[in-house]
């Protein structure tokens, strides 16, 4: 989500503000009182003659089809009503105290319009003074804020951009003190601009938000669907929940669902408004619809590939029943790499060594190799899916996921069978290029 803001501003309404200062506030939050007013029951910013506002936007859990959460937004408009970026605003005042102040002024008036919302809450901090020795006492701030609306800091969810972070050991440090106060971290807009994995391993965030990028890709692209829900397992190996950002349609929403990932947020879901939703299953129907989805593309995926593998694990069987009967695996080969879309084929021992190259198809030769290193006699690929399953359960042809393949350097699927020759184990396996029966096979 872009910092402050949604991607639709609405214009603020023209009402005269009501009101007066805030009662009871603590004193060290006073000094960012300095032009919020109340409009129709709802606190404004007037800054610079710009007025500022909250919106809030839901975001959702698959597993439990309901809100757990809200992102506070900024709205900004301009002296002749005229919606305004408000990263035109901000970015015009450097690391200052003008920045800190208004930093600070926006989340204040977030959280006290947002009252006392269900689930958490998640607020931005500015990334150019996150660690910054200006924000040393945010810690404070945000335990006074807390307080004063009688909410506890493990509502309040922190979301960072990494891109203005120079200083990386206070930023840690930063981190580490929102932390020790039971705020929670959010590494926002994951997958953009300077985002990488080793700030993932180093402050271990709550929350890992990916790029509304991702959404718009997934839906277009099977390498990024591919991808996606192996970035999802390294995020929740890393103990990190995952939410994706930007999701707009029925289509996009299945994808985050079959890719794994635990939160969404998006207009599919729910438009920002000014008030956060009070009934958590509001958007049960929404959610069902996504199940629905989910679960017949599922059934229907499943049975696509059992059909388009269905040959070459028939092939690889028939290969294997004939080396076993004492071919070799060149008089053996022809049913299987007389199939279209068959990269090669070669054996390995029962301790997962090639024995002898491997057998290209008729057609390897319109095959791409890139950065492949080839089939080698010798290699040992008993790390390797089709080997541990082949090995488990002999006599049964097995079949990987999509990988991308060390010797050819292409996106194949092997498919492996273990076989008894000579009364040792043998795995026959068979490459199959995976792009091509993808495309293909339109699955």
């Amino acid at each position: 989500m872009d910092m402050y803001m949604d991607r639709e501003m609405l214009k603020a309404g023209s009402q005269e503000p009501a009101g007066g200062p805030l009662d009871g506030l603590p004193e060290i939050l006073k000094p960012y009182l300095g032009g919020i007013e109340r409009l129709d029951g709802h606190l404004q910013l007037n800054w610079q003659q710009h007025k500022l506002s909250s919106v809030f936007q839901p975001i959702v859990s698959f597993s439990h089809s309901r809100v757990v959460a809200h992102e506070a937004l900024l709205r900004a408009v301009s002296p002749t009503g005229t919606p305004v970026s408000p990263l035109e605003i901000f970015g015009k005042l450097g690391v200052s105290e003008e920045l800190l102040r208004l930093d600070r002024s926006t989340r204040l008036m977030h959280i006290i319009n947002a009252g006392r919302s269900p689930g958490w809450f998640f607020l931005n901090m500015h990334p150019a003074l996150f660690g910054s020795l200006l924000e040393a006492d945010s810690t404070q701030v945000m335990q006074e804020i807390g307080r004063y609306m009688n909410v506890s800091s493990s509502q309040f969810i922190v979301e960072i951009v990494e891109e203005e972070i120079t200083d990386h050991i206070r930023f840690e440090e930063g981190v580490a003190a929102l932390r020790s106060i039971g705020l929670g971290i959010a590494l926002d807009d994951f997958g953009a601009g300077h985002s990488n994995f080793d700030r993932v391993w180093k402050i271990r965030p709550d929350v890992v938000k990916l790029d509304r990028s991702f959404s718009v890709k997934a839906e277009t692209d099977r390498a990024v669907r591919r991808l996606l829900p192996q970035i999802v397992g390294i995020l929740h190996e890393a103990g990190t929940l995952v939410l994706l950002e930007g999701i707009e349609t029925l289509e996009q929403a299945r994808i985050a669902m079959d890719s794994n990932i635990d939160f969404g947020q998006g207009w599919y879901f729910a438009y920002p408004s000014g008030s956060p939703v009070q009934d958590p299953l509001s958007i049960k129907s929404t959610m069902d619809a996504v199940w629905d989805q989910q679960g017949k593309r599922a059934d229907l995926a499943w049975e696509a590939r059992r059909r388009v593998m269905a040959p070459y694990l028939d092939a690889i069987w028939l290969t294997a029943q004939r080396v076993a009967m004492g071919e070799s695996l060149e008089q053996a080969a022809s049913s299987y790499l007389g199939l279209p879309h068959v990269a090669c084929l070669y054996m390995l021992d029962e301790l997962g060594r090639q024995v002898g190259n491997n057998l290209n198809a008729p057609t390897s030769t319109k095959h791409r190799v890139k950065l492949g290193l080839g089939h080698m006699s010798g290699a040992r690929w008993s790390r390797r899916a089709y080997f541990i399953r082949a090995m488990h359960a002999p006599g049964i042809p097995q079949s990987t996921r999509p990988y991308l393949s060390v010797a050819t350097g292409n996106i194949c699927v092997t498919v492996s069978i273990c076989v008894q020759v000579n009364g040792k184990p043998i795995v026959v396996c068979g490459d199959v290029d995976w792009d091509e029966l993808e495309a293909a096979s339109d699955i």
